[in-house]
């Protein structure tokens, strides 16, 4: 029977701990300039990634890292990709944009009129206005067709079905584009307000129903939660992958539905951290991340990245200090207590945001807001705690809290005080089965005896405060101090030796180790120490300094300066790359079973950290953004000028996780051998100077998982100053030998010419071999040092050497020839 009450128990744990899954992990986007006007009404992704916004001023892209805008005279109501061309429907007509690589992209009128949607089929390109279906052919720059039939009334929207077009109007509903005409649509869908296509099409109505297409066959979803669409109002939707999609609504923000159960997964509004419940628009891109236009900007909704947000539950007040998991109940301690989430008792009430004390939101009632199951949950406070709570454990299925108010044991929303007095740190001790306490006086032992806990008095020969304590595999216990660390030997659960050990802490930072393996470390003031067995600890070089590190929840953490890291083999199985998202981080600590993390940031958001959630490993492709410095055109052989000024190459693979995720490096074959170090900053390549010849810039990215693109070859060419180049030479070369021809003709007339004809011939030489090894050298197109170049030319002057001669001896004697002549026929004469 007991065996059965703990099954019974326990399954329960497990099912409200699965109802806790927390919101989806959220980034919001808006362009820099306040000037611009970023709510959209449609977006649109390219094969590339890039993202495309309409406004009333034209069109935003966003690439993650760069926001541009294309003016267009009028607003924009939609836009159409087809490789890298976009075209364009608005009030100013019908148009497209120039290519995506040129310098200043601009919109590019096609057709005048208002047009309200464009879509793509075949080869044409399909403009909608009100009154007409214009078909254009972008291979010719003419209309191909037009359709015109005022039985249907009024054109409203255009959608893409399956590769087909369809019109939807106000008289006949849905219509497919056919032979150049209208006829009825084989689905007997009256009102459709959204289709989006995947392998199926998901389609939208305007009573608040869903379908599926695929394969002909159109299936109404079972929406579990369809009152909450029909009160909240769909307005668009999109397929997130093959069996999750997500419905954007009027009032109710984005509900996230599996379209094999039909149950709602997560509901997405302003609780959950979504900025507004009116949703303008959605778009999923290649990532599985659901894009949000709403009144304040862009928000994507990322169901793929293995973080859950638990900050945004109701009752949640103070700065976040640590979270835990015990007994399936998450409890978060923060500067103003300890809170439990525990499932509300009216969840029909209307929701009032109270975490404005956190610093997130404004304080706001929300009118007509009752969600499904994910908002039934509230933070309710521990009775008996005041004050911050910096350290949650775990000690013989006991949560302990620790705070400035002392250290308590929780039991239910209630707490027993165990240790009065500000507590800096909590170790339960394995070697000598006993609870550590460091306070800010002294340092306590503690065991437990039935239900409480029994002072022992251990460690009072110790005066100095720790703040952090670690056992190694050896069973000693190591504490740490600000001047020094104590190793405390233990034998069968005694104490039998305490050695004080000096710590070379100038800062008088708090101190934190780890043991690994045989070995013991520390961090303090920015440097790692090694212990030598000695009584003493080293500086160690063989890890990089940490640039931010901190203990918690018996972990030590650091940041290298690209990602956070640690040497406990108990969380190398989860993926801890995606912790690089946060590079600023406050805590980080495992959760009761140890599958997951509860992470918190510096901007005072709570994570928990999944292992098994996989993220989408879709990458967009690395291409070349733009050329700044000089007036380039991106062609298929990019040249540019040796002494118009410094020239710099941007190339970019789109990515929205955040901002400096995406690193990047780069090898210029023709001047250096070896790869740049990765940096997110290397994107921008800038080259101050580049000796004449021909170069090839390699560029390859790599991910935040450490995934590298392929890499992406730029082949360009450096011009040296026209007065450099070959065909220079050959002018003079030709100039000179005309002038040579001329002063022949004049010492035919007269033997005064004869020297300046035989200089000018010399000269003629010299251009000549200047001529050849300027086309010599370019054809090599081998980049040196100057000395070696030097000695090239010298080896290419005498490879033509007998050239030289060849010509000067033939021009020399015909010279003589003609003046030899010319004396003889002055003679006779």
């Amino acid at each position: 029977m007991r065996q059965f009450f703990f099954l019974f128990a326990l399954s329960l744990t497990s099912c409200f701990l699965q109802a806790q899954t927390g919101a989806y992990y959220l980034s919001h986007f808006t362009p820099p300039d306040d000037r611009i006007d970023f709510r959209s009404r449609f977006m649109l992704q390219d094969e590339q990634g890039e993202l495309y916004f309409t406004n009333r001023q034209g069109i935003l892209e966003f690439d993650g890292k760069n926001w541009s805008e294309v003016e267009v005279p009028g607003a924009v109501h939609a836009v159409a990709a087809k490789g890298t061309d976009v075209y364009v429907a608005g009030v100013a007509g019908g148009g497209k944009l120039n290519k995506k690589f040129e310098a200043h992209r601009a919109y590019i009128s096609l057709l005048e009129g208002n047009f309200i949607g464009v879509g793509i089929a075949g080869d044409l390109v399909h403009f909608l206005a009100a009154d007409q279906l214009i078909a254009f052919d972008p291979r010719t720059n003419q209309i191909s067709w037009t359709i015109k039939d005022n039985s249907h009334g009024a054109f409203l929207e255009l959608f893409t079905i399956n590769n087909e077009l369809y019109v939807r109007s106000s008289n006949s509903g849905l219509q497919k584009v056919q032979d150049q005409k209208l006829v009825p649509a084989p689905y007997a869908l009256a009102n459709v307000v959204f289709a989006d296509s995947r392998n199926a099409t998901l389609l939208g109505t305007g009573d608040n129903r869903v379908f599926v297409l695929q394969n002909n066959q159109l299936r109404e979803l079972d929406l579990k939660d369809n009152s909450y669409l029909a009160k909240h109002i769909l307005t668009t939707g999109a397929w997130v992958n093959d069996n999750l999609i997500a419905l954007g609504t009027l009032k109710g923000g984005v509900i996230f539905v599996n379209t094999t159960t039909g149950e709602t997964e997560q509901v997405m509004d302003y609780l959950n951290g979504l900025p507004d419940n009116e949703v303008y628009a959605l778009l999923a891109d290649g990532n599985e991340g659901v894009w949000v236009s709403h009144e304040y900007g862009f928000t994507r909704i990322a169901p793929q990245v293995p973080f859950r947000s638990f900050d945004h539950y109701p009752g949640l007040t103070g700065n976040l200090l640590c979270a835990q998991t015990f007994n399936g109940n998450v409890f978060v301690g923060t500067t103003l207590g300890l809170f439990e989430l525990v499932k509300a008792i009216e969840s029909t009430a209307t929701p009032t945001e109270t975490a404005t004390s956190r610093g997130r939101r404004n304080t706001q009632p929300l009118p007509d807001t009752k969600l499904p199951t994910e908002t039934s949950y509230v933070y309710k406070r521990i009775t008996g705690i005041e004050g911050k709570v910096t350290q949650l454990a775990i000690v013989n299925n006991k949560l302990i809290a620790a705070g400035v108010s002392g250290l308590f044991e929780v039991e239910g929303l209630t707490s027993r005080l165990v240790v009065a007095g500000a507590v800096r740190t909590v170790f339960y001790s394995p070697s000598l089965q006993q609870l550590i306490v460091g306070t800010t006086q002294q340092i306590k032992t503690l065991q437990p005896v039935g239900t409480n806990w029994q002072e022992t008095f251990l460690l009072d020969s110790i005066h100095e405060p720790i703040s952090h304590a670690f056992e190694d595999r050896l069973e000693n216990v190591w504490l740490c101090g600000k001047s020094h660390i104590y190793k405390v030997e233990t034998i069968d659960k005694e104490i039998t030796e305490i050695e004080p050990i000096p710590i070379h802490n100038p800062s008088q930072d708090e101190t934190v180790g780890l043991a690994y393996g045989n070995e013991v470390y520390v961090a303090a003031s920015g440097q790692f120490s090694l212990y030598d067995h000695k009584s003493a600890f080293v500086k160690f070089d063989s890890l990089p300094g940490p640039r931010k590190y901190f203990a918690s929840g018996g972990y030590f953490w650091f940041h290298d300066g690209t990602r956070w890291r640690t040497v406990d083999s108990r969380v190398q199985s989860l993926k801890l790359e995606w912790l690089g998202m946060f590079p600023n981080l406050r805590y980080l600590a495992p959760d009761q079973a140890a599958n997951n993390l509860w992470v918190i940031t510096a901007a005072n958001e709570l994570y928990r950290f999944s292992g098994t959630v996989a993220g989408a490993a879709t990458n967009y492709p690395l291409y070349l953004r733009e050329i700044r410095g000089q007036e380039i055109s991106l062609a298929e052989q990019i040249e540019v000028d040796e002494h118009e000024g410094s020239i710099t190459f941007e190339f970019i693979q789109p990515a929205y996780l955040g901002l400096n995720l995406t690193q990047y490096r780069y090898q210029v074959k023709g001047l250096k051998a070896q790869w740049s170090a990765w940096s997110a900053s290397n994107n921008e390549i800038l080259f101050s100077y580049l000796p004449p010849g021909k170069y090839q810039l390699l560029v390859q990215s790599r991910d935040l998982l450490g995934n590298e693109s392929k890499v992406e070859q730029l082949s360009f060419r450096v011009l040296p100053p026209y007065w450099q180049r070959w065909w220079f030479y050959a002018l003079e070369f030709a100039v000179f030998s005309l002038l040579v021809m001329v002063s022949l003709r004049l010492g035919r007339a007269n033997t005064r010419y004869r020297f300046v004809s035989q200089i000018l011939s010399l000269l003629t030489i010299v251009m000549l071999v200047q001529f050849l090894q300027t086309a010599i050298s370019s054809l090599i197109g081998i980049k040196t040092s100057p000395v070696i170049d030097f000695i090239i030319q010298v080896f290419v002057a005498l490879a033509i050497f007998p050239v030289e001669i060849f010509a000067r001896d033939a021009m020399m004697k015909y010279v003589e020839g003609k003046y030899r002549i010319r004396h003889i026929w002055d003679r006779e004469k």
